[in-house]
């Protein structure tokens, strides 16, 4: 059982976590406007796939076929070139096949990028990226603006790695983002690894994991579920910066219209989600207006669109069937991490407390893992992302090398 350490305000914003892309472009992604995704479906150019299947660019590029084709997790369905952020290297903007919660097949997108020359026995380890906090809308997509939302990426290639980088569930193609739903970003995560051998970049098994916010989330799902889900997968092991992790714990978030959005945005991922939610009848009718808000905007928007009520909850999620089950089932720690953990974390971090981090870390040590904790003073939400930016890259390179790990448990 995961140890909760319930903060007045504490996850005051995990929740914010999400925001932090939360944090923006210098951290780990930058909103995509809707007039980016405009600009780009005025193109109509079309590439070949490995499957045959000509690949739309533009907005037509995230409208899998219909009906889709079947396909394994992580096959791709077509790919199409985009400029290579290091000269030599290669880069695509993906579509590839994946599954939802309840294991249909479904389309997902995101970008793969791979070093130049040859690569070394057994294939290039491939480092899967799990992006902030964008939004549930189509036109927030990191892989609208092609490699430029992949962090540290030329040095990333300059190491010989193989990079992907999903957009999650719904966030350019069809359906709903389930927004910090677990095992839909896990998967997501995994088969962006998956694809990445697919196409011409010589990527092996050898596959790390890295996220921040709520990419941190998606990170150690896809760490909790890889054994089974994706055994194939050499996974040598994961990084979650500042992961929300206990949602069990949001009550207070309630009454802050400034972070409102946030709960606005998880209760219309999860109505669409799941069955027998009733989001309307939780809101305000004022809040349950805005709603629409949600398939246009972006992060930054949506949390200026709420903010503004005076109320968004008319009803309490944390109390009323079957949300209660819901936030436990999306809180990380039920399933063991079986691989190395570094988890990083700024001590004044007001929007994923470093309480609730330690206490994740703490049965992260419970359960046996091999898990570092990495400790930034003074560092908020978005410092700790460029403050610990070296060490986890470092930490990756370490990991791919062999060498051993320095677990903080019991230290």
């Amino acid at each position: 059982m995961v140890i909760r350490r319930v903060l007045p305000l504490v996850l005051a914003v995990v929740l914010l976590a999400a925001a932090c892309s939360e944090g923006g472009a210098d951290e780990d992604g930058t909103d995509v406007s809707p007039d980016t995704a405009a600009e780009a479906a005025t193109s109509t150019t079309v590439a070949a796939t490995p499957d045959g299947l000509e690949a739309p660019t533009g907005a037509a590029f995230y409208q899998p076929p219909d009906p889709l084709p079947p396909g394994e997790p992580g096959e791709v369905i077509w790919a199409q070139p985009l400029p290579a952020p290091v000269e030599g290297s290669s880069a695509w903007k993906v579509l590839y096949h994946s599954r939802s919660i309840d294991g249909d097949d479904i389309a997902v997108s995101g970008v793969v990028v791979a070093p130049g020359g040859n690569p070394p026995t057994g294939g290039w380890p491939v480092v899967t990226w799990a992006h902030g906090t964008t939004g549930v809308a189509d036109a927030c997509a990191p892989s609208l603006d092609g490699t430029a939302e992949v962090p540290s990426v030329e040095r990333l290639l300059e190491a010989g790695y193989v990079v992907a980088a999903t957009d999650y569930e719904g966030l350019g193609t069809p359906g709903t983002h389930p927004y910090l739903v677990g095992v839909s970003e896990g998967r997501g995560v995994l088969d962006a690894a998956r694809a990445a051998a697919e196409l011409s970049t010589g990527a092996g098994t050898s596959t790390l994991i890295w996220g921040y916010s709520q990419g941190g989330h998606a990170a150690m799902w896809a760490a909790q579920l890889a054994p089974d889900y994706a055994p194939e997968l050499d996974v040598l092991g994961v990084v979650g910066g500042a992961p929300p992790s206990d949602f069990t714990g949001f009550g207070p978030l309630m009454s802050i219209p400034s972070v409102a959005g946030f709960g606005a945005m998880i209760g219309y991922a999860w109505d669409a989600t799941y069955p027998g939610t009733d989001l309307e009848a939780l809101l305000t009718p004022e809040a349950d207006a805005l709603l629409p808000a949600m398939e246009e905007q972006c992060v930054a928007e949506i949390i200026d669109t709420f903010a503004g009520l005076p109320q968004t909850w008319a009803g309490d999620p944390f109390v009323t069937d079957p949300w209660p089950s819901l936030l436990a089932e999306n809180s990380l720690g039920a399933s063991p991490v079986e691989v190395p953990v570094l988890v990083t974390q700024g001590d004044q971090d007001a929007i994923v407390p470093f309480a609730f981090t330690e206490a994740y870390v703490q049965e992260l040590c419970t359960q046996g893992a091999d898990v570092q904790l990495n400790v930034y003073p003074g560092a908020d939400h978005g410092q700790a992302f460029v403050d610990s930016l070296d060490d986890v890259l470092v930490w990756l390179d370490a990991r791919a090398a062999g060498e051993p790990t320095a677990p903080t448990c019991g230290g």
